[in-house]
């Protein structure tokens, strides 16, 4: 008896979504990747398993928070949440496409590091956002090797940028491929 299998329309957005993440992904990584004539060793799932699945669980909390900060700030500044989501998004389709499983299917709610009542305190909010996913994303380049690590190495400086950009006054931030240097008087 042959198996008849229903795919329903979320299903096949789902994958079409897939699909196309991993297009952009291989895209964006693909002017970073250098090439080696060493051999490449594949890092075992079980070690990069639990960093995706942190990475994933803040990128989830992030975009919450941004979700939250959106109805804070000025039309300006709202084109900054909007590119983070989805860069955001972009970045959790790939963790989750490298990790092989769905994390946080359900919707869920997060907690805010502090309270916003006013554009500048969501201005705050959205730096200590970045700055939380910061360590994430170094653990998945501690733990991954190949296009895995190019993203989260990329995800990484791009929250280290945008952190930068939500902070009033000017940070130095060192992440794993750009390293602060002290600033000489």
């Amino acid at each position: 008896m042959p198996i008849k299998v229903n795919s329903s329309p979320k299903t096949q957005i789902a994958g079409l979504a897939s699909l196309i993440l991993i297009l952009f992904s291989l895209s964006a990584c693909s002017d970073t990747q250098t090439t080696s004539t060493t051999p490449s060793t594949s890092v075992p799932a079980l070690t990069q398993g639990p960093a995706l699945t942190q990475a994933i669980q803040g990128i989830d909390a992030a975009i919450y928070g941004y979700g939250v900060i959106g109805a804070y700030v000025s039309s300006s500044s709202q084109k900054k949440v909007e590119r983070a989501i989805a860069t955001l998004n972009r970045q959790r389709l790939s963790f989750e496409l490298a990790l092989g499983v769905q994390v946080n299917e359900a919707a869920v709610a997060y907690e805010l590091p502090t309270p916003i009542t006013d554009a500048a305190s969501a201005s705050n909010v959205a730096e200590l956002i970045e700055m939380k996913l910061i360590p994430l994303f170094d653990d998945v380049v501690k733990s991954s090797t190949g296009i895995t690590k190019s993203t989260a190495e990329i995800a990484s400086a791009k929250a280290a940028n945008r952190a930068a950009n939500w902070s009033p006054t000017p940070v130095a931030i060192s992440t794993p491929t750009t390293p602060t240097t002290p600033a000489t008087p």
